[in-house]
């Protein structure tokens, strides 16, 4: 199918959501033929390809970042040549999620539930993290599965080297969990101990969430 949503967060990022339905033929023949070409002349693989090219098109839906190429630095972020702003991308399998933000820093990360999240729980997350909404078992799961996708969107919305999840990375678990919502997280990693906003979205086969700095 094509674009699945778009979003415009209460954190001034904007979020586009494809989900990846179509063979690779019928992605590449949705693409401008100059973009078409250049991918397949990459030698990806079939979900590489489709990966990328669902990104191309999730970027011309949005128009701050109509028409730009995406570039990565020697760290691996993505970013837009000559365009203000700043750039997410995140893809699970069979979904592919793009972030921009005008102004700050942001990171994007969408995970598909089901995963046994429980497996590394205690070493990458705190024990208040752990603790919370502990009841029922389902509401539990929804929320470590927030907890990961959350530290996921920390790290690419910050520009430092060595963080660790469970050392530097501390979430200020929300009240409940709804379809959607805000909660908080500071890092510990700088001396500035910066705070973040966490919009997050759940859905029957992910959850996903939008990180941008605290004004």
């Amino acid at each position: 199918m094509p674009l699945y949503d778009y979003i415009s967060t209460p954190t001034g990022a904007t979020v586009a959501l494809w989900h990846l339905t179509e063979t690779e033929p019928e992605l590449a023949a949705l693409l401008p033929e100059e973009e078409r070409l250049r991918l397949t002349g990459e030698g990806l693989s079939s979900k590489r390809f489709c990966e990328q090219a669902a990104t191309r098109l999730l970027l011309e839906h949005m128009e701050a970042t109509r028409g730009a190429l995406v570039t990565h630095t020697a760290e691996g972020q993505p970013y837009l040549p000559g365009r203000p702003g700043h750039l997410s991308i995140s893809h699970t399998r069979q979904w592919v999620a793009v972030a921009w933000h005008p102004t700050q820093p942001v990171g994007i990360d969408i995970e598909r539930t089901g995963v046994q999240v429980e497996r590394v729980a205690y070493r990458v997350f705190g024990d208040a993290e752990l603790q919370a909404h502990a009841n029922p078992a389902q509401t539990h799961t929804v929320w470590l599965h927030l907890c990961w996708s959350a530290k996921e969107a920390l790290f690419k919305a910050m520009p430092e080297a060595g963080i660790d999840f469970r050392e530097h990375l501390h979430l200020t678990p929300p009240d409940t969990i709804e379809k959607e919502g805000i909660f908080t997280a500071t890092e510990s990693r700088t001396p500035a101990r910066r705070g973040y906003r966490l919009w997050y979205r759940t859905h029957p086969e992910w959850v996903m969430i939008c990180a941008t700095p605290l004004a």
